[in-house]
């Protein structure tokens, strides 16, 4: 999930915040950015907590997969968390847009020029998204010091999970993210169609209480091949007289909010067509299916392929330093290295970016 301040480039242009305030050396933006990269993750976490109190005992397991902070770009924070199911999806986005809500308040109430604006999408991993171990410093590697598990394995995927700041993210689940987002706005939070149609599930079981909005079909660079992509917004409007003004004008024209489960049947057409996968949730997915994603099965037996590959060249090895050795034991340690890095359906799950996740 991402956040972005709307106005932030007058902001810091205006003579009136680029002079140095309150005995401060620098302007007076670079304090209200340094108090928005603080206090706003501070804001997600603390309305996390109060979601998932809300919505009870199922949810409080969970809590661990709150939102973090994956990497921060210019005026624009991006959040993610691994998501287990459709509720802790909603509970997350429920959180987000909460926070949206308190600080735009904080901010009018400051009377700042400022608002915030946010988009979510959801992309699977370890296929066809991947996570890769960075540093921040190639140079003197400021996390050489810590460990890394092996890459493909779900212990790998886990410390994602709990660090995305010493990852980055790459596939085209990420990428549409960060296309859709141009499309948010400080009134509306737009979601990604896998995303959307997640919480359209969720809305259908009275577990995300947000309205939906559809502004029709726009087609956006590199995304499913330059086919109109389905804009879905989710209401943030905070004014209460441009509620009732907006109400009012669907009423000339004829727009009504959108319905979850006509919105959920239109998506799951959508990725029929343009051969998206359905979202998979670990667990969760049993409430549409018990099929894993055709890009699952791809990667599992590229996989299986990589080992069987491995375990050839191994014997070619032994069999060169000791033909008379017979390599009784590779076919087991093959094995059990599959059963470690390929997880089970039950082990799985899928990820949220905000804007994450992985």
């Amino acid at each position: 999930m991402s956040v972005d301040l709307v106005g932030s480039t007058a902001f810091k242009a205006s003579k009136k915040h680029s002079e140095p305030q309150n005995g401060s050396p620098s302007p007076a933006w670079v304090d209200e950015f340094r108090t928005f990269y603080k206090d706003f993750p501070i804001a997600v976490a603390t309305a996390y907590e109060l979601v998932v109190k809300a919505l009870g005992e199922e949810l409080l397991d969970e809590a661990r997969n709150r939102p973090r902070v994956w990497k921060t770009i210019g005026d624009e924070i991006i959040f993610c968390s691994r998501v287990n199911s459709v509720e802790h999806a909603a509970t997350s986005v429920s959180a987000f847009l909460k926070a949206l809500e308190l600080y735009s308040k904080r901010l009018e109430a400051d009377d700042k020029p400022l608002r915030l604006k946010g988009a979510g999408w959801l992309a699977a991993f370890p296929a066809p998204n991947i996570s890769i171990a960075v540093t921040s410093d190639t140079t003197t590697g400021q996390y050489a010091a810590v460990e890394m598990p092996s890459e493909n394995t779900e212990e790998f995927e886990r410390a994602a999970d709990d660090a995305p700041s010493r990852f980055d993210f790459l596939g085209k689940g990420i990428d549409t993210g960060f296309r859709i987002a141009k499309n948010a706005s400080e009134d509306r939070f737009v979601a990604s169609v896998q995303l959307g149609y997640v919480l359209a599930r969720a809305s259908a079981k009275k577990k995300f209480p947000h309205a939906f909005g559809y502004h029709g079909r726009e087609a956006l660079k590199g995304v499913v091949d330059g086919a109109p992509y389905p804009v879905i917004p989710v209401d943030t409007e905070r004014s209460e007289i441009k509620s009732k003004l907006k109400s009012r004008e669907a009423a000339l024209t004829g727009d009504a909010n959108v319905q979850a489960h006509s919105l959920c049947d239109f998506l799951e057409t959508f990725m029929e067509v343009a051969n998206i996968d359905l979202p998979c949730l670990g667990e969760g997915q049993e409430a549409w299916g018990s099929d894993w994603p055709e890009s699952y099965h791809r990667y599992q037996a590229a996989f299986e392929e990589h080992l069987r590959i491995d375990d050839a060249n191994v014997r070619q090895v032994v069999e060169a330093v000791d033909p008379d050795v017979p390599n009784d034991k590779s076919l087991d340690d093959a094995k059990y290295f599959l059963d470690e890095l390929v997880p089970s359906p039950e082990e799985s799950g899928g990820s949220v970016v905000a804007d994450g996740g992985s």
